[in-house]
């Protein structure tokens, strides 16, 4: 699987791309002979460049989506998002998908991976690398990033304006763009609700969310946390880098499924068919 929207670095649906595609980009790091464990599989090489132009512009504090596509979903995994603002040199995490990720039913195709998550709202305006990174059940590791403008956030106005055209956002992305209305059915699907700043992801009707750390909905009790702008951008942990040869593994065994040491404010939980357990070694 590779990251389809926003269209990354080197990929064929690039609109800025010139140069000829890169056809591993959906390959596992040290796939197919390659050894190259760099941060977004080598294309760095391209910031700078017409090539490494804003695919995308995204407001501080939006709710935005991305979506990824390719020959084998793997039924799973773990995943990150987030952004790099010193060219790739470090990555700091948006939001943290444990379990699930890709989507063990949503196939291959982008219609059918499309997630959410929430800008932070105190990231710098300007140029920023974003990064998607998946950790698969069989400890192999996949990273691919795009160029995206921020605007509306630390360092100018809102509503600056972006430094390069940005692409428009392809439909089957826009349709997942999350809102504060919970989506799926009553049938123990997930909802995600925001009230009063504090966010939710439960599998039970909305319930009313109050200013506690928990909330008692239905007899169960569903884990309530301050969104994602209450921790500030810089305080923020860093992507894990796992299965790159850096002496950081993934959980072994095809019953288990990543969890990250350091997830973030923002977490989606997955659906709990795997088990979740923390990496081992130097990470």
């Amino acid at each position: 699987m590779q990251l389809n929207y926003p269209p990354p670095l080197g990929a064929q649906n690039n609109p800025h791309r010139t140069d000829a595609p890169d056809p591993y980009l959906q390959y596992p790091y040290g796939c197919c002979g390659r050894t190259d464990m760099s941060p977004c599989h080598g294309q760095l090489k391209l910031l700078g460049t017409p090539q490494g132009a804003s695919v995308a512009s995204w407001a501080a504090g939006s709710s935005q989506g991305w979506n990824i596509s390719g020959i084998g979903n793997h039924y799973g995994g773990s995943c990150q998002v987030g952004f790099s603002l010193d060219k790739g040199k470090t990555f700091t995490v948006a939001t943290s998908y444990e379990g699930n990720c890709p989507l063990r039913t949503g196939g291959n195709t982008a219609a059918g991976q499309n997630f959410k998550f929430n800008v932070p709202k105190d990231i710098p305006n300007g140029d920023a690398v974003f990064a998607w990174t998946w950790n698969n059940r069989e400890q192999e590791f996949n990273m691919n990033c795009a160029v995206v403008t921020i605007t509306g956030g630390s360092g100018s106005e809102a509503g600056a304006s972006p430094s390069a055209a940005a692409s428009p956002v392809p439909s089957s992305v826009a349709s997942s763009v999350p809102s504060s209305k919970p989506t799926g059915s009553s049938k123990g699907d997930s909802y995600d609700y925001d009230d009063e700043g504090y966010h939710c992801i439960c599998t039970k009707p909305a319930p009313k969310l109050k200013r506690s750390i928990r909330s008692v909905h239905g007899g169960r009790v569903h884990p309530i946390k301050k969104r994602d702008d209450a921790l500030a951008f810089k305080d923020r942990p860093k992507m894990l880098m796992a299965d790159t040869k850096n002496g950081c593994s993934s959980p072994a065994g095809h019953g288990t499924e990543l969890k990250y040491l350091n997830p973030g404010p923002d977490v989606v939980k997955g659906d709990g068919e795997y088990k979740l357990n923390l990496p081992t070694g130097s990470c």
